[in-house]
């Protein structure tokens, strides 16, 4: 069969026309007289054909390409995808259509469907367990027993222990079930434990059970509270109460507490009492079977937020902010997350890691290492440890998922314990490692991959003063509103409490967030070359053409070819293509075709932008963030990639309503990659050590934007270039290259934000990836 191209090469004519022009504009070729157009081409695009395919589904859905996967899927027998793709169909359909996918998998439990391996069965359950259907999710689980049976049907370890772990989740009720209530004067307050619905999922750091000591400490140092909840607990709490350091100990504070355990990441299962109170600390952004995440918490949680992060769009639905606000003000461990829950309106302040309190709890050393102790390595993979070092792991451990939460606990204690007696300093990657060395006074070296991670900002380079402020800050707050709970406030006081004590510090995140740094002035030349060397349309350019600009080389002059023999087949108007050729020659007087004219634009003569690291931002971004004011007479611009082939006018595209914003463009295809702010977040990860250039241009993008916007593809755009100019973006965007390292996609996302107008999936289909049955443009290999 003929490829796509040789079709189109086939089916155009061959007239052409050509006139050179000045050495700038290197060359026009002008097409064919009016009224003599092409025949209509028939482009027969195999990869954008959607039939039952087995491999192809599970290939697109490998890739979170979920409506292509879901489409390929249909067709496909059950006994196929049921046996060799149980995953990726199921999770592919309850993205796309969850009510007919979760009827099939209501027939097939129902069926028994003997052929089924357990891997399988375990697929679905997990999977519709994640999406929220108890009742099916029982079913299925009741085959994945039968299938697993005792473990020697030839399963994988791994299937027998997540089907035993499964077991008591999915027995549970997931519609926030009551506890009864606690006895009359009694306050119920929950611990946090680090138990997960997945196998995978739960906690295997120990460094998550020093936040819980450290969350314990503020509750055992009031000396005349009583235990009264879960045996275990209340035994715990009383050993950590003889560990009180002499000056953390309060006095005066009766009142009863049953105390409970509560999982981080799945409250909604467990059965709690009604106005039970809670320290929200940590990270919540662990999903349940990659489908939801169990924020909100259960209903009848009362959360005080403290040392509390967020970075993820899945996590932050309409739902969650309106939680956090009911509950705001947020005390937040680092200053992301503060300007994230500030920019979607949520009251949010620094309070800094809660681990930074667990000396609360570590009274002072009875014996210290001497100045020959050997430095400790805690998870350190730099390649930087000397042969013969002590090393440690906090994370990555297994055995800490099937431990009970009090041996955890009490490993963690000795952990902490075992540093300061071994150790003259540690090195460590680990935060939750760091901080609480800090806390209990060793010497450590913060080490981690990245220095510029997001979890960081505020907390490290700390001075000791720094340090000490975050320590004394959170001890006084949670002292202030932990006597407020105990001497039995009332909800609506105790919020109000929590709202008053924290306003100052919501003002000054406002303010730091408000008064965000935007980068320097344009240090390169690339403006004023751009300026000094504008490139007018051509007089025989007519006044209606349709402008588009695209970039080739030399090897991809077969693309270019096939890309003007596309437009010309389908335009109903003049078209003149701006080609950047970045200073090759493509003989574009050889390209011409009816109704199409060309002009070569190269700015490889310009000195260009120089990022960070000294390298020259490549031309082919150059030319896109250049090209709006290298061409002053242009006042919308379509921009196209070279392996796009047109099927459709492109008037229709390049007449996009583009509402008032600066540009149209589509979504990213799939569902990878779609934050706005996770490229943003990126660019600032890049950072590494430059940690304040990180921070600002996170706040920068935080200031710009509500968080978070869909990121959109760049191939395909529709571009209001006389606003480009009237903007002066080119001088205000370029700094960010040269300060940040930023790409072309970078400062377009940062500038644009959710304000663009949205091109539909038919004006950039893309093989493999959509499922688009009649595209109007495809980009092809």
């Amino acid at each position: 069969m003929a490829s796509p191209a040789r079709r189109l090469a086939r089916q155009l004519l061959p007239e052409r026309l050509r006139q050179s022009l000045t050495a700038r504009v290197p060359s026009i070729s002008e097409g064919a007289p009016e009224g003599v157009k092409p025949a209509p081409i028939s482009i027969e695009v195999e990869p954008l054909v959607v039939a039952a395919d087995l491999d192809g589904a599970v290939n697109a859905a490998g890739g979170g390409f979920y409506e292509r996967a879901w489409a390929l899927f249909q067709g496909v027998p059950v006994e196929k995808w049921a046996v060799s793709a149980a995953d990726e169909y199921v999770m592919s359909g309850l993205h796309v259509d969850p009510d007919a996918t979760r009827a099939t998998l209501r027939e097939l439990a129902e069926s028994g469907a003997a052929y089924v391996p357990g891997r399988a069965w375990l697929a679905m359950t997990s999977r519709v367990f994640g999406f929220g259907d108890q009742e099916l999710a029982r079913s299925l689980y009741a085959r994945l027993d039968e299938a697993v049976g005792d473990g020697t049907n030839g399963d994988t370890k791994w299937v027998v222990e997540s089907r035993d772990w499964l077991r008591s989740w999915v027995a549970a009720d997931n519609d926030e079930p009551d506890a009864p209530a606690a006895p009359e004067g009694t306050v119920s307050y929950a611990v946090v434990d680090y138990g997960h619905p997945g196998r995978s999922r739960a906690s295997a750091n120990i460094g998550d059970h020093v936040q819980t000591v450290a969350s314990l400490g503020h509750l055992v140092r009031h000396r005349d509270l009583e235990f009264t909840g879960e045996s275990e607990l209340d035994e715990l709490a009383d050993r950590l109460r003889e560990r009180v350091r002499p000056e953390r100990v309060r006095d005066g504070l009766s009142a009863k507490v049953q105390l409970l355990t509560l999982q981080r990441d799945a409250s909604m299962y467990q059965p709690v009492p009604k106005d039970t109170w809670m320290l929200g600390f940590g990270w919540y952004m662990h999903p349940i079977f990659e489908m939801r995440y169990g924020m909100p918490f259960h209903k009848n949680l009362r959360p005080i937020f403290v040392s509390f992060h967020c970075s993820t769009r899945a996590m932050m639905t309409d739902e969650t902010i309106e939680y956090l606000k009911k509950y705001a003000p947020i005390g937040c461990r680092d200053w992301t997350t503060v300007d994230i829950l500030l920019s979607v309106g949520v009251p949010a302040f620094f309070s800094g890691c809660l681990t930074t309190t667990v000396s609360t709890v570590f009274p002072d050393a009875t014996e210290l290492p001497g100045p020959d102790a050997p430095v400790g390595y805690v998870d350190v993979f730099d390649g930087t440890i000397p042969e013969g070092a002590p090393t440690y792991a906090q994370g990555g451990l297994d055995e800490v998922r099937f431990r009970p939460f009090v041996k955890n606990i009490d490993d963690a204690i000795t952990m902490l314990e075992g540093y300061r007696r071994d150790h003259r300093k540690l090195v460590t990657s680990r935060l939750h490692c760091y901080l609480p060395g800090r806390s209990i006074g060793i010497d450590i070296d913060f080490r981690p991959k990245n220095l510029s991670d997001p979890r960081f900002a505020g907390l490290n380079p700390l001075t000791p003063e720094e340090f000490d402020g975050i320590r004394e800050s959170m001890n006084d707050r949670l002292e202030t509103i932990l006597t407020k709970i105990f001497s039995g406030a009332s909800v609506e006081e105790v919020y109000a409490q929590w709202s008053e004590m924290n306003a100052a510090e919501v003002e000054i995140a406002r303010q730091r967030r408000a008064g965000a740094r935007k980068v320097g002035e344009l240090v390169s030349s690339i403006a004023d070359d751009v300026r000094s060397n504008p490139v007018h349309t051509p007089e025989q350019v007519p006044a209606d053409a349709i402008h588009v600009a695209v970039s080739a080389r030399p090897k991809q002059r077969p693309k270019l070819r096939r890309l003007i023999k596309s437009i010309a087949a389908y335009s109903s108007r003049p078209v003149h293509l701006w080609v950047q050729t970045g200073g090759t020659d493509l003989r574009l007087d050889e390209l011409a075709r009816p109704g199409i004219t060309l002009s070569a634009l190269d700015v490889s003569g310009f000195d260009g932008i120089k990022q960070p690291d000294g390298s020259t931002l490549p031309i082919g971004q150059l030319e896109r963030l250049v090209v709006a004011d290298l061409l002053p007479d242009v006042d919308r611009l379509v921009i196209l990639p070279v392996s796009a082939v047109l099927t459709e006018d492109i008037a229709g595209l390049a007449d996009t309503d583009l509402e008032g914003n600066l540009l149209a463009a589509a979504d990213v295809v799939g569902t990878r990659g779609v934050s706005g702010f996770q490229q943003i977040h990126a660019a600032a990860n890049k950072q590494a050590e430059r940690t304040t250039l990180a921070a600002e241009l996170r706040r920068d993008g935080h200031q710009r934007h509500a968080f978070d916007f869909d990121a959109f593809d760049i191939d395909v755009l529709v571009l209001d270039a006389a606003q480009w100019r009237e903007k002066g973006l080119l001088a205000s965007l370029a700094p960010y290259v040269e300060t940040y390292g930023m790409t072309y996609r970078n400062v377009v996302l940062l500038e644009v934000g959710p304000h663009r107008a949205v091109l539909p999936e038919r004006w950039n289909a893309i093989p493999g990836k959509t499922s688009v049955a009649e595209p109007a443009l495809a980009r092809l290999a």
